[in-house]
């Protein structure tokens, strides 16, 4: 009870002083008044369509990724058809290198967007980002090789790494609070929609032209893009006052965000001070949130997604499924895109704790039913058992998919934003981030190399075996965050006892009930 005390009692002097303080008036008097009209305007609500547009604008970019991510699976069996069939005839290890090539990419362009942020900021990064990727499908377009192929990947893999630092910075810092999360999630729905637009368009039988569907996406990108502002909170960086205000007013479709502008500068000029160094990170508050996060995202690429959806439509191939793969794969994806959108409808209400634990379970049970399908296929030697049973491969991935989109597709990306204190932020999200795509790389390059050294179904149990640990890792040592403000959570990891006795298994064990009743500090079983 004393340090609920101490919580509790921290939290309401912070609160009289929030009271106790006001906030200096805005420097600037709405754009395009004159100074006597200032003290007659009245304060009016403003309009979400300029926010609710510019979001859009910045998706896209995660739409454009998300084609990047899926390319792939229908071109990866295109380019292995013969030279007279518009394919280079590649091997199963130079398939590999096709799929593993745009993470390896990834992993330079998470820091190159960083810089492109910092230098150009974030709608010139975007630009950027796009103008790259324009070069890059080019690239695929007209590739009369391998080679060429090999290095077009690499490049949409950097632009790629761009994207998925930018374009969610830009959503973060122009969407109000009250849109944020579902903004936020708006992210990875486009990268999904970006998933599905490949598989659909590679059912015309051509690589080409997939990149060239791509192209115009890209195109599409680039003339949204013209038409949104810099965010407020990078021209504030730059000390460009004036211009960051009228972004702001653009936004928010009012002349009326003296609060909001002091509420940006004072957060701009706060996060300035702060900085730490990679020891930092082992302290004791931090170490734990920075164990949790690695495993999340360790969790999140050994489930095997990445190597099912960039070899999507070979897995439906080698089943031997009468289902034409193409048509399995537009399945994958749509199911995708719903669960997406069903994960994001009930984040906020079922909390991150019990998606996760779903998410992992529900992934063990099907891909364990997608290995089984393998080993009856391949070492039972029962055609009539294999033919009642054709279309498991099609319904043990949607279940997959689906497990995954609602928990540990998202969930790694959203608690490793919360988890961390603020001083410590930037530099454990991005080794974070480096070692998401670090594995990333692994999974897809070496996915051949497992089937052909254990079979598929061994493959897939291997990942069910790891999929298992990890349903175990969420249960016992995964706080919730549901509810909880950034400071509520880090002072779960700044008490004297370990954070973990916080959660409902360790107090079950220990025979504790919850003392905690607020909501400050409350807990999910």
């Amino acid at each position: 009870m004393a340090d609920y005390r101490d919580r509790l009692q921290g939290k309401m002097e912070k609160e009289e002083e929030s009271r106790e303080s006001s906030l200096p008036p805005s420097p600037y008097g709405p754009i395009g008044s004159t100074p006597g009209d200032v003290g007659a305007v009245q304060r009016q609500e403003g309009r979400e369509g300029p926010q609710f547009f510019a979001a859009f604008a910045a998706t896209l970019g995660n739409l454009v990724m998300g084609t990047c991510i899926g390319w792939s699976s229908p071109a990866g069996p295109l380019l292995a058809k013969p030279e007279e069939e518009d394919g280079f005839s590649l091997s199963d290890d130079e398939n590999s290198w096709v799929g593993c090539l745009m993470p390896a990419g990834a992993l330079l362009g998470g820091q190159v967007g960083g810089l492109l942020m910092t230098k150009l900021g974030r709608k010139g990064a975007m630009m950027t980002g796009a103008a790259m990727f324009a070069v890059s499908y080019l690239l695929l377009v007209v590739a009369p090789n391998v080679w060429v192929i090999y290095v077009g990947r690499f490049c949409t893999g950097v632009c790629t790494g761009i994207c998925s630092i930018v374009c969610p910075v830009y959503v973060a810092e122009t969407a109000t609070a009250s849109r944020r999360g579902f903004l936020g999630s708006c992210v990875q729905l486009m990268v999904t929609f970006g998933v599905m637009l490949v598989i659909v368009v590679g059912v015309c039988g051509s690589w080409r032209w997939i990149s060239i569907s791509c192209l115009v996406m890209i195109v599409v990108w680039m003339i949204a893009l013209i038409f949104v502002p810099e965010t407020p909170a990078h021209y504030l960086s730059q000390k460009k006052y004036r211009e960051a205000r009228e972004s702001l007013e653009w936004l928010r479709g009012t002349v009326h965000v003296d609060q909001e502008y002091q509420d940006i500068l004072k957060s701009v000029e706060e996060s300035a001070k702060l900085s730490a160094g990679l020891g930092d990170l082992f302290s004791s508050s931090n170490l734990a949130p920075f164990i949790i996060s690695l495993w999340l995202m360790l969790g999140q690429q050994f489930s095997g997604m990445n190597a099912v959806m960039f070899y999507c439509v070979s897995i439906f191939q080698q089943s031997g499924s009468s289902l034409n793969s193409n048509v399995a794969n537009i399945i994958i994806g749509g199911v995708q895109i719903v669960a997406t959108i069903f994960a994001a409808l009930v984040m906020d209400k079922a909390g991150r704790r019990l998606l996760l634990n779903f998410s992992s379970s529900l992934m063990v049970i099907s891909i364990g039913a997608l290995g089984a399908f393998f080993y009856i296929a391949d070492n039972l030697g029962d055609e009539d058992l294999a033919k009642k049973i054709e279309l498991l491969p099609v319904a043990s991935l949607s279940l997959f998919v689906f497990a995954f989109s609602i928990g540990f597709g998202p969930i790694p990306w959203l608690m490793m934003s919360e988890l961390f204190s603020p001083e410590v932020k930037s530099l454990a999200s991005s080794i974070s981030t480096t070692f998401n795509w670090t594995l990333a790389f692994l999974v897809t390059k070496f996915f051949t190399t497992m089937v052909a050294a254990v079979t598929e179904a061994g493959a897939f149990w291997m990942f069910g075996g790891f999929t298992i640990l990890t349903f175990f890792f969420c249960f016992f040592f995964v706080p919730e965050t549901k509810g909880k403000s950034l400071d509520e959570i880090q002072q779960l990891f700044r008490s004297e006892k370990p954070y973990f006795f916080n959660i409902g298994p360790w107090k079950v064990c220990r025979g504790e009930e919850a003392e905690d009743r607020r909501a400050l500090v409350q807990e999910e079983f």
